[in-house]
């Protein structure tokens, strides 16, 4: 197999089981994958397809909502910024992108849950109760988030001598 292929696999496969092994409601490991998948693959437009794909294939199974596409596009907002936030792969940076990643998911996802929904009316209150409605949910992800990120992290810096190699295109 080309090793160029190994880890666009490995993330799909990741992301994918990630959204469908969850028995606490936003506490999965999608985020942190989704962030190191933004670091791994510095190719973008692979980097989308990856995160993209395995988010279409995890929606099929788990179902179809109205606010798909901007929880896609909180997916491809994080995997983007990601790299640029772990310009150094340390603890201190790894920190930093697993509390702006699920802040940027609660502020994208909400938006839309709002927008397609009919359950909030369409104004600045609405908008505001949507947001007050997704605080809990926001403490599961940021808990998991820190969690999965800083345990991939400590993976990678024990099994991998220097991590930064896995680093599908460099810049």
């Amino acid at each position: 197999m080309n090793k160029n292929l190994i880890i666009p696999i490995i993330m799909f496969s990741l992301l994918v089981m990630s959204r469908m092994i969850a028995d606490i409601p936003n506490f999965t490991a999608t985020i942190a994958l989704v962030m190191f998948t933004g670091y791994l693959i510095r190719n973008k437009l692979l980097s989308v397809l990856v995160i993209l794909l395995s988010q279409i294939v995890s929606d099929l199974y788990i179902g179809i909502y109205s606010s798909m596409v901007f929880v896609y596009a909180a997916y491809v907002g994080i995997g983007l910024l990601s790299p640029i936030i772990m310009s150094q792969f340390n603890i201190k940076s790894v920190l930093a992108t697993s509390l702006i990643s699920p802040s940027l998911f609660f502020l994208i996802s909400n938006f839309g849950v709002w927008l397609t929904g009919s359950m909030y009316a369409l104004n600045t209150k609405g908008l505001i109760a949507c947001y007050v409605a997704g605080i809990p949910f926001f403490d599961e992800s940021l808990w998991s988030t820190l969690l999965f990120s800083i345990t991939i992290f400590m993976m990678m810096k024990l099994i991998v001598k220097k991590p930064e190699e896995l680093v599908l295109v460099k810049k």
